[in-house]
């Protein structure tokens, strides 16, 4: 006897209401909408996305003559302020010492001398393109004695008396403001007779230090530096005509890899605010 119901086919329940494919398909959209919801919420309308990291700022060397130490860090300040995105490592030093670690291969984007010879001698050697010499200041070359020194150097004639024990100046070979006091000693007739009193400085701020401390009589250096220290008198310009005109000429190297910014800096030393402060530190214009 056959077993009915065992036999029988299955049917699969009904939602009642709901045909079988139209219950599938009501899952599968369930499901779908479940999956959507677990993303990121959409941006609001009108509302700006999050900044990303604020990129690292670039790094720029200076190599500049020492006598332009504190304007050039006034000037930096300011710089930075308005060049979020530039910062400005300083390297002083006498003009010639600076230009010797250019040429041997020191990693500078912006050479500043205080005079012309320096930076002819980067030209010569293909590490400055002449035509982007650009002049940037101008100074005078003074006579200074110790604020609390005695008397005995009143002016550039003294200087031959045996009162006089000791004179400084930077020293000719490397440092312009040595080389352009030589020149003064010489035009005055004075060069001959000081020599055996001559105290030499690595660079023009180690002169000020030696008078303004009391191990030399007198010095001979820029106007700016004496300007610049309450512990020195200037007691004399040096005569017109007397050495070559003081002037700082800067350019970017050639093979920096950061000529923009190092550009940009340069273009802010001869704004209307860099020329201020370097009027204010007693800098002169370039005529």
């Amino acid at each position: 006897m056959l077993d009915l119901a065992r036999d029988a086919p299955v049917r699969s329940k009904e939602v009642p209401g709901l045909k079988p494919a139209t219950a599938l398909l009501a899952v599968c959209l369930v499901l779908v909408l479940a999956a959507c919801g677990t993303g990121p919420s959409p941006q609001p309308a009108g509302q700006a996305a999050e900044p990303g990291p604020t990129p690292e700022p670039v790094e720029i060397t200076v190599s500049a003559a020492a006598s332009l130490t504190d304007a050039l860090h006034t000037i930096q300040t300011e710089f930075e302020v308005a060049h979020q995105s530039i910062r400005v490592r300083f390297n002083f030093g006498s003009s010639g010492a600076l230009q010797q670690q250019i040429a041997q291969g020191a990693p500078v984007d912006l050479f500043i001398a205080a005079g012309p010879e320096p930076m002819k001698a980067l030209i010569e050697a293909g590490l400055v393109e002449a035509s982007a010499v650009r002049n940037l200041a101008s100074n005078q070359v003074v006579l200074i004695r110790g604020q609390s020194a005695a008397d005995t150097v009143k002016g550039w004639e003294d200087l031959a008396s045996p009162h006089v024990r000791r004179i400084a100046l930077g020293n000719p070979a490397h440092v312009p403001a040595g080389q352009y006091a030589q020149a003064v000693l010489e035009h005055l007739g004075l060069w001959d007779a000081v020599q055996p009193r001559l105290v030499f400085g690595e660079d023009v701020r180690q002169v000020l230090n030696f008078v303004a401390s009391g191990e030399a009589d007198a010095g001979i250096v820029y106007r700016t530096d004496a300007a610049g220290s309450p512990e020195v008198i200037v007691l004399a310009e040096a005569p017109e005509g007397s050495h070559p005109p003081v002037l700082y000429p800067m350019a970017v190297l050639e093979e920096s890899p950061r000529k923009a910014q190092a550009l940009a800096f340069a273009d802010y030393l001869l704004s209307p605010a860099g020329v201020e402060i370097l009027r204010q530190h007693g800098f002169g214009p370039v005529n």
